[in-house]
């Protein structure tokens, strides 16, 4: 009888950051995260849309600006998912990857302002006003996640503060 032992897989992380930093989001499907690849690869091609379809010159630069800000950033985020990736199991349920509620509400943001530019409600050159809302949105995950750990931390410290 041959015994056989699973042996986890390690994601190597500078590969999981050249393939995103070839092209974004795809270091992701390495890392066995389908999902988070696909939420960046949608990203990053909204925010080449609507550089594209700006047409005010400060409209560039933001727009140039996000993309390449993205751009770094998910190069840095792939690498570190890998490097958690080999050092624990990845969070499976049901046999779907999990997507953060952040995740799910900046796509839902994305899709709601191109339909409302489709349906000429707003122009693409107005989506550009909103950037702000992206610092909303950071700040008020960083302050939930903020409360959380203190709530965590209070629970293990047995409630005594």
């Amino acid at each position: 009888m041959v015994e056989t032992k699973q042996v986890p897989t390690e994601k190597n992380p500078v590969g999981a950051a050249v393939l995103s930093a070839i092209f974004p989001g795809v270091g992701f499907f390495y890392i066995g995260n389908a999902v988070k690849g696909i939420a960046y690869i949608l990203i990053f091609a909204s925010l080449i849309v609507l550089e594209v379809e700006s047409r005010q010159a400060g409209e560039h630069v933001v727009f140039g600006l996000m993309i390449a800000g993205f751009y770094i950033f998910q190069i840095f985020d792939s690498y570190n998912e890998a490097k958690k990736a080999s050092l624990r199991e990845e969070a499976v349920t049901n046999g779907r990857e999990q997507l953060s509620l952040f995740g799910s509400v900046l796509i839902l943001v994305i899709g709601v302002f191109f339909q409302l530019a489709e349906l000429d409600i707003i122009r693409y050159r107005d989506i550009v006003k909103f950037w702000p809302i992206i610092l909303i949105a950071l700040g008020a995950r960083f302050i939930y996640t903020y409360s959380l750990s203190s709530k965590e931390e209070e629970r293990e410290s047995g409630g005594e503060k």
